[in-house]
């Protein structure tokens, strides 16, 4: 089921290389750089190395680097084979940026070394979120903090992104002060093995076997629960933490009140976000319907026309973020608030397609 992320290649190919050098995506004349991808070989390390292939990104070399239990898996790559390898200092030397796509210790192990092999890192995990000096960015919110040029950027948490893509825009318009967001979480959030869980729960269930949890400790099919990141002393969870933290940071708004309620549901690759926010201003929903419509990576589905509401499948493999359900919010301050309904891809906008927009503004600052 998993195959069309990766095209893993066997048999013919033993002999591939562990990078590629080629200057396909390049015209005459334009800089090519050599790209890292650390953790090739999970969800979304998959999907920056197929993105980085479809957005014609200039690479010089690709170099994939996974943990000894990967070690050896093979991907096509702008019609050659590339083999993943450990990670080693002499391996990495000379990469012009690096993709981190594993934990946040691996992410805090490799971060010194990268520094001083003069290598641009842009880390997934949430290793570097809350340091002040770290740059934590949206492209679409808060790219201008690249100008810089950081040797490290943290890539914000998935549902952070997914709620911020359409809270932002609106933020700017009317002074965002309340935001309420109750998140439905695909299990790829919990990476390549909480998507196989789902799959073999479901296998089991349809085979009249016993269903059981092992990544999650209950079972996801046909269930919902409480996000199962570690419980804060406040009663909330680590993810609950992640989206109000990360949220006020992202916008430079440090007064921002925040209240989240993270659900782990049985879809996917695709979070959902039910967004009631309140503002300083009087917004519509009219109003905004036509900011979002003109917000780069947003698309609003407006069921005036007929159309469906967003879901989780038919957001699946986009890059944008899809917002529907735009209504007034008749809890909340009148005339000055909204409930919206935000749907966007986990493992592209909320995780790896951020992460390849970081790295081409990088490239082009």
């Amino acid at each position: 089921m998993f195959s069309d992320w990766s095209t893993p290649v066997s048999g013919a190919n033993a002999g591939a290389s562990p990078a590629l050098s080629t200057t396909k995506n390049s015209k005459a004349g334009t800089k090519t750089f050599c790209v890292s991808v650390i953790g090739a070989t999970g969800a979304v390390g998959r999907e920056v190395i197929q993105l980085l292939e479809k957005r014609n990104f200039p690479i010089s070399q690709l170099r994939l680097f996974c943990s000894e239990r990967s070690a050896g898996e093979k991907f096509q790559f702008c019609g050659q084979t590339l083999v993943a390898q450990t990670i080693d200092r002499e391996a990495l030397a000379g990469s012009d940026y690096a993709i981190l796509c594993a934990d946040a210790a691996t992410a805090r192990a490799l971060a010194p070394m990268l520094v001083e092999l003069n290598i641009i890192a842009v880390d997934n995990s949430s290793a570097f979120r809350t340091d002040p000096s770290i740059p934590l960015v949206v492209p679409e919110i808060n790219g201008e903090l690249l100008r810089s040029n950081p040797m490290l950027v943290a890539n914000p948490n998935c549902t952070t992104i997914v709620s911020l893509m359409v809270a932002a825009p609106l933020h700017r318009a009317a002074h965002l002060e309340r935001m309420t967001a109750c998140s439905y979480q695909a299990v790829s959030g919990a990476g390549l093995a909480g998507m196989h869980e789902l799959e073999s729960q479901t296998r089991a269930w349809a085979a009249g076997e016993k269903v059981a949890g092992q990544l999650f400790p209950r079972p996801i099919l046909f269930n919902v629960f409480p996000h199962n990141s570690p419980r804060q002393p406040d009663g909330s969870n680590e993810e609950e933490h992640k989206l109000v933290r990360e949220s006020r940071r992202i916008l430079g708004h440090d007064h921002l009140r925040v209240s989240a309620t993270c659900v782990r549901v049985p879809t996917l690759r695709a979070h959902a976000v039910a967004l009631h926010l309140e503002f300083a201003n009087a917004i519509s929903p009219a109003q905004a319907m036509n900011i979002l419509a003109r917000a780069p990576g947003v698309r609003v589905v407006d069921e005036s026309n007929g159309d469906q509401p967003a879901d989780p499948q038919m957001v699946s493999g986009l890059d944008e973020v899809l917002v529907s359900r735009i209504r007034v919010d008749h809890g909340g301050a009148p005339g000055k608030s909204l409930a919206l309904w935000v749907v966007g891809d986990q493992l592209l906008k909320g995780a790896a397609l951020n992460a390849v927009q970081i790295v081409e503004l990088l490239v082009a600052a």
